[in-house]
């Protein structure tokens, strides 16, 4: 069997939220775990249409990140963790999946 590249972090959003709602958590999120989003997108189009896809990251010129994707159709929300990125990635991951639920729990 092959090894997987990379691991999920699923992240419960509760009921419906609006594309609207989700960026405004996860900008607070990003903040409150002393990252930036360096991009803002969609992810397999064909997979998943209409999502929404965000990186994060430390510092501009430091290698890694962590990948996000929001699923509205689906009602799918989740951290992508590529194996092979730098330990901060591994130690934040944990940290933005508690930020991003602390979040959600708000609204």
């Amino acid at each position: 069997m092959k090894e997987k590249k990379s691991y999920d972090l699923e992240i419960s959003t509760g009921d419906e939220k609006t594309k609207e709602e989700m960026m405004g958590v996860v900008e607070r999120a990003a903040r409150a775990t002393g990252l930036y989003i360096s991009h803002i997108g969609g992810y397999s189009r064909v997979k998943f249409p209409n999502s929404v896809h965000w990186h994060f990251k430390r510092h501009k010129k430091e290698p890694g990140l962590i990948d996000a994707t929001f699923w509205k159709e689906g009602a799918k929300f989740w951290l992508i963790v590529r194996n092979n990125e730098p330990q901060w990635v591994h130690d934040t991951a944990p940290l933005l999946q508690k930020a991003l639920d602390d979040e959600l729990a708000k609204l």
